[in-house]
């Protein structure tokens, strides 16, 4: 496995990935918005010190990408990690392209001087399925957030 940073030429497939990522989610039901995704990638594109965004290869197959960022804590100078998106495509699943997008992004954020990294599964996938993952990594889970529709 093998990974590297989005390249405008990972435009098309990040469209179809996000696309395909959006049909599993628990917000389905919703639009799609196909501009919005298109100027998120150059956001991220434009701002590496403070955005993530890479694509994990098999060979040269894209199998996965994840992006994320790095915030400033409200009350004081030290900055933190998140994790805003993470896929991998089903027929890659359970093979460690989690994992290992988590592990760069962590390394990232440690190179950015990230005092805390921060991951939000998706709550429509198999929550235990990553907190195992987030175990096998170190972390520990600090909270869980509430929502209202």
């Amino acid at each position: 496995m093998d990974w590297r940073f989005f390249e405008e030429n990972d435009l098309d497939w990040i469209l179809k990935a996000t696309k395909d990522m959006f049909d599993e989610s628990e917000w389905s039901d919703g639009e799609y918005d196909k501009d919005k995704v298109i100027h998120y990638f150059y956001h991220v594109l434009d701002n590496p010190l403070f955005m993530f965004g890479i694509i994990t290869l098999k060979g040269e197959k894209r199998i996965g990408f994840m992006t994320g960022e790095i915030h400033q804590f409200s009350f004081m100078n030290d900055v933190f990690a998140r994790e805003s998106e993470l896929y991998v495509i089903p027929s890659e699943r359970g093979k460690m392209g989690g994992l290992f997008m988590m592990k760069k992004f962590m390394e990232w954020a440690k190179n950015n001087k990230a005092r805390e990294v921060y991951f939000e599964p998706s709550t429509n996938g198999d929550i235990n399925k990553f907190d195992k993952l987030a175990e096998r990594l170190g972390m520990k889970k600090e909270a869980k957030y509430r929502s209202k529709l």
